[in-house]
This record gives structure tokens, sequence and C-alpha cells, in this order.
């Protein structure tokens, strides 16, 4: 079969045989020992012979394909949706107080400081006078927002991975993360502190949904994973319309009656899908264009000037590529620029300028009407990877990012310099957006502590 070579029989059938007889003439010798006995030659043989007999064999497959089987049901039952009944019998009280705590340093701009002691992979909504913020370990926490003080915890069971988004009185947020499937979408009261409506998807809903109304008529607009995007009436929370095309894990743009959405390939479908680009009427979920994009979209678009941008970036895989793809309303490729990293985050606009971060922590400034990059700044610690958390605009004007290592710089969107710099916690992963308020800021972390700067 191939030059210098001969074809040969190696009984491999009989190697494992060998093995498992010599082991268990050892193991069964051993045994006999402890007790004084001594075992004849034959009773290896015999007990090897009762071993490979069908029934035994038979027996062994059944056993291991049962402990296979519950693996996979535990699997699939941990990853899957948590029942309502249980949800509701476990927060029959969700009262739970956690006092703020004091300040070391009364001249600095913390206002207040908190520790809920569960990370916080998203930031929080304001309603009156409450901060709701969501958990990993899928508890939903109230807070008043003028003292930091916890008053209330309210048990969903799942990674509440989204921001809520509050619509008329009501929240809305999803759950879960890659490997979670029939996660839903909650409508969440916040002054009876619970939930009085949800719409269970068959992907994952980690990521906020949209709200617009339409010629009278509400649509929630939410995407989850595999199972593509939803169109769900806010007020019922039934179902309006789907449209099922690619892994869509990122939240919708709208814009003159239609939804904008970009696609990514999980590392299961490496190889055997493509990212894409969506435009899709609001209304009938029909779909008006699609357009192949170099590399996966994870979070969602946004609008500059006449152009619908697009980041671009992979996370399954390791990746040193990164940018934003603009295409004009009717599908034409307009502009695009690449960067060294992977871009997750979504981009600030500010005017013609979409000023973003990328995976490893580097900010930059580019224009998309002439394609032109302003300015780069560049993370000097090396290995930072993991920075989620999207920029924000200042009240003094300048751009809020926070690395993945909680770090806070105040950078001028002119020119990229860094005004003034300032740490979270020691040791405390940030990876939520900021929440922006009127008086300054709230910064979440990994470990739970959030802290309010007055500005």
């Amino acid at each position: 079969m191939y030059p210098g070579f001969e074809s040969g029989i190696v009984p491999t059938v009989l190697l494992p045989l060998a093995f498992l007889s010599t082991g268990i003439s050892v193991v069964a010798t051993f045994v006999a020992g402890l007790f004084g006995v001594k075992l004849k030659a034959e009773g290896p043989r015999k007990l090897l012979e009762l071993l490979l007999r069908p029934r035994i064999l038979i027996s062994a497959m059944v056993l291991n394909a049962a402990i296979y089987g519950g693996m996979q049901l535990y699997t699939y039952t941990k990853n899957g949706p948590v029942p309502l009944m249980i949800q509701s019998y476990l927060n029959k009280n969700i009262d739970y107080i956690i006092e703020p705590q004091v300040l070391s340093d009364q001249k600095s701009d913390l206002f207040w400081q908190q520790s809920i002691s569960e990370g916080i992979f998203a930031s929080g909504v304001i309603y009156r006078d409450e901060l709701f913020v969501g958990s990993q370990e899928g508890n939903l926490f109230v807070l008043n927002k003028d003292t930091g003080k916890v008053t209330h915890k309210i048990w969903l069971g799942k990674f509440l991975s989204p921001t809520p988004v509050l619509y008329k009185g009501h929240l809305y947020f999803g759950e879960g993360l890659h490997a979670s499937h029939h996660m839903r979408v909650y409508k969440f009261d916040p002054q009876a502190k619970k939930v009085v409506a949800s719409f269970k998807t068959k992907g994952h809903t980690e990521i906020l949904p949209v709200i617009r109304e339409i010629e009278g008529k509400e649509y929630l607009y939410q995407a989850a994973g595999g199972d593509g995007l939803y169109a769900l009436d806010p007020h019922s929370m039934k179902k309006i319309w789907h449209y099922k095309d690619g892994h869509m894990d990122g939240f919708i743009l709208f814009d003159d009656n239609a939804v904008y959405i970009g696609s990514g390939v999980p590392k299961e479908e490496i190889g055997i899908k493509r990212p894409y680009a969506y435009k899709i009427d609001a209304k009938s979920g029909k779909l008006i264009w699609k357009k192949e994009l170099p590399l996966s979209s994870w979070y969602g678009p946004v609008k500059s000037g006449d152009r619908i941008c697009f980041i671009q970036g992979e996370l399954h895989f390791k990746s040193h590529v990164g940018g934003i793809n603009c295409f004009s309303k009717a599908g034409k490729r307009e502009s695009s620029v690449l960067v060294d990293s992977p871009v997750i985050g979504k981009p600030l606009v500010v005017g013609e300028n979409l000023i973003f971060n990328d995976f490893n922590g580097g900010v930059h400034s580019w224009n998309s009407l002439h394609s032109k990059l302003n300015w780069s700044l560049k993370d000097e610690k090396a290995n930072l990877k993991y920075s989620y958390s999207s920029l924000q605009m200042g009240k003094d004007g300048h751009v809020i990012f926070v690395n993945p290592k909680g770090h806070i710089s105040h950078i001028d969107i002119q020119n990229g310099e860094v005004h003034r710099s300032y740490q979270f916690a020691e040791k405390e992963n940030v990876f939520a957006d900021p929440l922006m308020l009127e008086e300054g800021h709230i910064i979440f972390g990994m470990k739970g502590s959030i802290k309010y700067y007055r500005q």
C-alpha cells in the first residue's frame, strides 16, 4: 500500500483482553493473599471467562449507556429553564437587607459602595428611587439608589446576563448563557417585585430586548441565540413573529420600520456556517436583505449618519483581528475598519465618529464616513482580555472606559488622551457597562461590588 512497507495483521482486539486478564490475575492474587488463600492458576482465567459471558457484557453495556444517558440528562436539565412554580414558591419572602459599606475616604467622588457577593455581568436599571440589577447566581437585587442599601432579592435561578429594560412601568429582561436552552424573556413589576408574564424561547436570551411602537402597535424584539429573533407583544408577551437564521446574540437596531441585527458563528458551527448582517421588516418579520460578514457580530449594530454599522470579532477561538463594517440602508457596503483585536462592545456614536473598545482593552476612534482611524489608545498591560464593558459618555464630556481589571479612565474624545483614572476595586474584574445617571455613574464588579461615583 505504501512504498517500503508490507501489510500485516495486528491482533488489536486481543491486546485489551490480554491486559485485562493480566490485571485481573494480579488483583485477584493480591486480594486472595490478604486472606491467606493461594489461588490456583486457572482462577483468574475462569473469572475472565465469567466476565466475558454475553449476559455480563450486555449488562455492562446497558449500565454504561444508563450512566451516559443520566449524565446527558443532568446536563440538559441543568442548562434548561427553572419552572415558574418553583420561582414563585421560593420568592414568597423576598426581603433581604444589606446595609451599605462605610466609605474610607469621604472626600473622594465615591458617593456610596455596596457588595452583594455575587458576580454582576451586566449593568442595572433605575426605577423611581430603586436600582435593579441581576447576578450570575440568578438573583435580581433591589437597592436604594440614594444610599446603596439592599432591600430585596428575587430568585430566578439562571444567570441574569442582560441589563433590564424599563418600559411603561415594567422591567423586561432575559437570562442564560451560550449553553442554556429554553430561556425566557420576563416581564417584571418593579413595584410588586414579581414576574407578571414571560415568554419561553428555545435558545438563550442573554441580551437586552428592544421595544418600539409602530403605527400604534408595540413590539418587543428579543434575540435568542440559535433560535433567532422574536417579536413579542410587550403587554401579553405573546409571539408576533419569529425569524430564524443564524446565531443571534446581539440586540437589534430599529430604524424606519426595519430592524437590523448581526449573527455570529459559535464554536460548534465553525467551518459550517457564516456570519451575516440582516435587515428585517419590523412589522412582518420578513427578510429585506442579508449580507455576509467577514467576522462574527456578537453585539448590536449602531447607526452613524445614514450608515448601519456592525461590530466584528470572534470569541469562540483565538483571534487577533476585529473591526466594524458599515452598510447603507439598501445593503451596500460603505466603509470598514480593522484593528488587532475582536470588537465585542457597543460603539459610542459621536457625529460621524464611532468610539469603541476591543477585546484586549484598546480604545479607538474611527470616522465612519471617510473610513479613517482618528486615534487608538492601547492598554499597556499585556494579555488583557474580555473587555466587554462598553464605552459611555460622562458628564464632563469625556468617554468613560472601564477595562476588565476595573481600571476606570476618562478619555478625551478628540485625541484619546487620558485625563484621569482610578481603580474600581482590587482584583475584581468588570464586564458590565457603567450605568450613567444625571448625577454620576455606577460601576458593577464580578465579585459583587457596586460603587456609585458622583461627578
